[in-house]
């Protein structure tokens, strides 16, 4: 029988990927502005360009009361996904079990949104302070009930662990986008048209409709299931999945040694990225004291590289694993996040430059970090789920997606609520002992203001304690990360899940269903994800395609040196000497295996000799992907 494919292409792979991409924005936004916007104490220095990230420049909200709600409506958001991922899991309707739970919460989604960013009271802070607890949590209820059934939707659509991989991968780098709208190029929005954050998403918030994408590629229900069985499609596991109650799901989630393994880990990272995602618009106006386009510039640095180092991190994950690579991302962030201390006001004053200098070695470092803390929540329960479901017949996709969220949405509250909301209103002085508490009574009279007066200091010498702590707090969480990830497989392959399941003999009995296991030289190479990321690179990923094509041609016998990369970057007419060397070697192995093919060497030498290294690289990988194409299908 043939296997169904719900994604039988790249363009439906990046496609579906792109599905949560208006919501995960919007909730990225609030994550990044919401907490600021409502009470500016750590935000609002001397720089008048942030009062357009705050509603009206004034706290208006209670503090205290606003941080114990932030924290219950976090954990609320958590516990919900647990039933909302079994209700999912055992849907049984016409239309399937993942598309209808959509279709009913996006409209309360976005409205529910969009009154959060309203607090109709004025400056009635208790009000305000319910009402937007009041509207969140119908949002983070509705948001997860639309997430989860996406996410629990990765183990079926995907065919195998290298499409789930692939769509894991183009799900980050659409999520990196939506981190470079919010960082980067909302602050210089919000400047160059005057206009003040809660204002801005509400013009944005129509985006969110993308939601709707998986409604129509995501294939189940039993009419489809009959019609896919007729046409002689091979639908198993899918067609004998048995019902898992709630209890069972959720004890058996837990009883998960891979998946508990991942989870303390992702717990540790996910408390750091989480406070730094919540602090990083303080810590750059606020800590360091720099302009909206200081932060444009910083925050580009953090998030445009993270394409390219998602590439790196895949490239690396195939060369160590995934626990290898995933442990480099630990350190490196940890390393990374330190620049925000030493570039800070307190460390290195007024000078601007410097701080930029040291602010940008630091995201860019922290880009790889970033990358794989993006991409792996998404694969590493699809996997796991997708093992269990193939060797037990029970799909608890969704689950595994719910627990992870439940962890991440505590340790979250904690980190953004329980820690930073709570440590962003006391401030300090080097020219004055103890610390104070500040609240900013209006865009005139900040937080700043009110906390020099109570130092007897003035304003410039006055500085935040949650800015100054975020880094240091989030290097140690990593670290400890990094200590517990021995702990986690060193793969995720489907045979190390299986054996950490303890279903090692189902595994041995039902080898025909993991088809994807096999060992090549290298494979097939999209060219539309290289040219991308070429492009977004600013052709920097060029040089990374020549190194691992080199490293591909030299499999053939005959060994280019992996040194002639360096010239290119020096020279970079030099490509077209390295195309053409490549070219010849990959025309002989095609010649070799009876391959047809286009002799182009000359047009893809000329193209990379001015600066078109795509162009050429793209020529001579299409001869690559054949013979790949070729040497795999001989080995199966």
């Amino acid at each position: 029988m043939k296997r169904f494919r719900n994604l039988n292409s790249i363009g439906k792979e990046i496609l579906y990927a792109a599905s949560g991409f208006g919501a995960n924005l919007m909730m990225i936004i609030m994550g990044a502005y919401f907490t600021d916007a409502v009470n500016p104490a750590a935000l609002l220095g001397s720089n008048a360009s942030a009062i357009y990230q705050t509603i009206n420049g004034a706290c208006l909200i209670v503090p205290a009361l606003f941080a114990v709600l932030g924290i219950i409506g976090k954990v609320f958001d958590g516990l919900i996904d647990i039933p909302f991922a079994s209700i999912t899991d055992n849907l049984k309707t016409k239309w399937g079990r993942r598309r209808l739970p959509i279709a009913i919460c996006i409209i309360p989604m976005i409205v529910s949104f969009i009154l959060c960013w309203i607090p109709v009271f004025g400056d009635n802070q208790l009000a305000n302070t319910i009402w937007i607890f009041a509207w969140q949590i119908i949002f983070f209820a509705t948001y997860t009930m639309n997430l989860i059934a996406f996410y629990g939707s990765l183990s079926t659509v995907c065919a195998d662990e290298k499409q789930r991989l692939r769509v894991s991968s183009f799900k980050s780098f659409f999520d990196t986008i939506c981190y470079v709208l919010t960082y980067a190029l909302v602050p210089i929005l919000l400047k160059s048209f005057s206009i003040h954050i809660d204002k801005f998403v509400l013009i944005l918030s129509p985006i969110m409709l993308t939601m709707l994408i998986p409604l129509f590629m995501i294939k189940e229900g039993e009419k489809w299931e009959k019609k896919a069985l007729a046409e002689g499609y091979d639908i198993t596991p899918l067609a004998e999945e048995k019902q898992v109650g709630l209890g069972k799901s959720f004890a058996g989630t837990f009883r998960n040694k891979p998946f508990m393994a991942w989870t303390i880990v992702n717990c540790c990272s996910f408390f750091g990225l989480q406070m730094f995602l919540v602090a990083m618009n303080a810590l750059i106006l606020g800590g360091m004291g720099l302009d909206s386009l200081g932060m444009t510039i910083l925050n580009t640095c953090a998030f445009a590289p993270v394409p390219l180092m998602l590439y790196l991190f895949n490239k690396l994950k195939a060369r160590k694993g995934i626990r290898f690579a995933y442990q480099i991302a630990l350190l490196s962030f940890a390393i990374s996040i330190m620049s925000f201390l030493v570039g800070s006001r307190l460390v290195m004053g007024e000078n601007t430059t410097i701080k930029i200098v040291v602010g940008c070695i630091g995201g860019i470092t922290g880009s790889f970090g970033i990358g794989a803390f993006f991409m792996m929540p998404y694969m590493i329960p699809a996997q796991i789920s997708s093992v269990e479901e193939k060797l037990k017949k029970e799909n608890k996709s969704a689950m595994y997606f719910a627990v992870q969220a439940f962890t991440t949405s505590v340790v979250g509250a904690l980190a953004s609520y329980g820690v930073y909301e709570v440590i962003k209103n006391f401030f300090f002085s080097t020219k004055a002992s103890g610390l104070t508490y500040a609240i900013g009574e209006s865009a005139e009279r900040t937080a700043y203001v009110v906390a020099a007066e109570k130092l007897g200091v003035d304003a410039a010498n006055v500085y935040n304690l949650g800015t100054t702590l975020v880094p240091i707090v989030v290097c140690v969480m990593c670290i400890v990360g990094f200590i517990f990830s021995f702990k986690m497989l060193k793969n995720y392959s489907p045979k190390e899940v299986s054996y950490g399941l303890g279903l090692g003999e189902q595994y041995e009995a039902n080898r025909k269903l993991f088809p994807e296991e096999k060992n090549y030289a290298f494979e097939s190479s999209s060219l539309i994800v290289l040219n991308a990321l070429w492009v977004l690179t600013g052709s920097i990923m060029g040089w990374v395609w020549e190194y691992q094509m080199v490293s591909e041609v030299n499999t053939f016998g005959k060994k280019i040196s992996k040194w002639l990369v360096l010239p290119c970057v020096v020279l970079p007419p030099f490509q077209a000497i390295l195309v053409f060397l490549l070219n010849k070697e990959v025309e002989k192995k095609c010649d070799e295996l009876g391959i047809k093919y286009q002799k182009n060497g000359i047009l893809a030498s000329i193209a990379s000799f001015f600066l078109l290294s795509c162009v050429g690289l793209s020529l001579v990988q299409h001869k690559l992907n054949k013979i790949a194409k070729e040497l795999n299908k001989s080995d199966e």
